[in-house]
């Protein structure tokens, strides 16, 4: 069964969040992560929202998500990623 890797963000410094979205591309890669959509809301219809921009991931399943988000790899982006936006990370299944 899928699972989905969902980052909402602001971004700080967009010269740092692509620098980070660069080397965490292909992290998300080797574990079966294919982003299905990376943008903002065309209108916000209701409320207020902080954090407008929203990058979706699909995975093959939730052991391969969590085995994404445990590596080494990935935990070593977390200051470029600190560093380029206010994010909100989840995971769905």
């Amino acid at each position: 069964m899928p699972a989905y890797f969902v980052a909402r963000f602001a971004i700080i410094d967009s010269v740092s969040l692509a620098a980070y979205s660069k080397k965490a591309t292909p992290i998300i890669a080797s574990f079966g992560g294919e982003l299905l959509f990376k943008g903002g809301a065309d209108q916000i219809l209701t409320g207020n929202d902080p954090l407008p921009g929203i990058a979706v991931f699909q995975f093959p399943d939730q052991e391969k998500l969590d085995a994404f988000y445990a590596s080494e790899s990935y935990r070593a982006l977390k200051s470029a990623r600190e560093a380029g936006a206010e994010m909100v990370l989840s995971a769905h299944s």
